[in-house]
């Protein structure tokens, strides 16, 4: 996670402990919860209105039609569930808090790939006094037939925010950037039209995810060669480098940043246990979501990237894919992502 602004600052982000999670040692216990992870899974700015809804349909699976190809991950209903598990991990990593930067009352705010406009719309929640704008090329948030779903101080467009911005210098005072690893081609770029839109003393704020498991059974924290998972992440990233927008951003964005002519940049790691193998119920509970949110996600995750850029069939993503599940139900990895 990296935020930044114009001018200094005495910030200091909480929850240093997140670096630290001991492991609970009850496997029969934490066996039964990997169980019980799994069965909760389920099985399943313009306005050219067409342009937008006329979805395109790739092996089962629903994408995005504006600007067709630029995103991976589906935009159906499941993949938009787990996008809102995800946002519920998240805030419970951040205890319950929305955003890092040190700005308590952004009047002004962007959210780039809203998607589902969660994160948009309990901001506009907190702060009633603030506009909200959610961005993405997909139509999935509720609207204003939707209230008071809705808060009457958050909106979305339906833009693609590679393309030449539209918004004048100053616009906001907060631009919150949350999973747009593998969906950008030209990070300097996207960076350099955020800080011109940024008002002076504005934020902006990036979380991003390591796209690959981390153990805690290995003293540099790498899966063993030849685990599924491993190869797993080095083909996704594979896949996403030929692609031509990057999957592996986490910990560049920062650098990135202060090129680009931001100051007081700074990042803060946190390691997002996955399964419940944690000790503590707080880290535990975070790790069962965060098996639901890969059961949910897992395919929507790699599909598009090896069926396009790998010359996978969706046959042999489907038998890797199964390969992967029963490897993540191995309550002695000990596995986390590191955000």
């Amino acid at each position: 996670m990296a935020h930044s602004d114009y001018e200094d600052s005495d910030f200091t982000a909480e929850s240093e402990s997140m670096m630290d999670i001991e492991a609970d040692s009850d496997y029969d216990e934490i066996s039964s919860q990997y169980d019980s992870c799994y069965s909760s899974g389920s099985d399943n700015t313009t306005t050219l209105f067409s342009e937008v809804t006329n979805y395109k349909f790739e092996h089962g699976r629903r994408y995005h039609a504006y600007a067709e190809g630029l995103y991976w991950g589906p935009n159906d209903d499941k993949q938009n569930q787990q996008l809102e598990i995800f946002h519920h991990i998240f805030t419970m990593v951040l205890e319950g808090r929305l955003f890092l930067s040190p700005i308590e009352q952004p009047k002004k705010v962007l959210d780039l790939g809203t998607g589902t406009g969660i994160w948009a719309i309990e901001m506009a929640d907190f702060l009633p006094n603030s506009q909200i704008l959610g961005n993405d090329l997909s139509p999935v948030q509720p609207t204003w037939l939707d209230f008071p779903a809705i808060p009457a101080n958050c909106t979305f467009e339906i833009d693609d925010f590679l393309r030449p911005w539209t918004h004048t210098s100053g616009s906001f005072d907060l631009i919150y950037a949350r999973g747009l690893y593998g969906c950008v081609d030209e990070w300097p770029q996207l960076l350099s039209q955020a800080y011109n839109a940024l008002a002076p003393g504005g934020w902006f704020e990036s979380v991003e995810v390591k796209p690959y498991f981390c153990t805690e059974t290995t003293p540099d924290n790498k899966l063993a060669e030849g685990t599924i998972l491993k190869r797993w992440g080095e083909l996704a990233v594979e896949a996403s480098v030929k692609s031509g927008r990057p999957l592996d951003i986490a910990g560049n964005v920062g650098g990135w940043m202060k090129r680009t002519g931001f100051v007081n940049v700074s990042e803060k790691p946190f390691k997002v246990p996955y399964g419940p193998w944690p000790k503590g119920e707080r880290m535990k509970m975070i790790g069962k979501l965060m098996c639901v949110n890969v059961l949910e996600g897992l395919e929507g995750f790699t599909l598009a990237l090896f069926t396009r850029y790998l010359g996978w069939s969706a046959k042999q993503y489907t038998d890797f894919h199964n390969l992967i599940v029963t490897e993540m139900r191995d309550p002695h990895l000990n596995l986390w992502v590191l955000m």
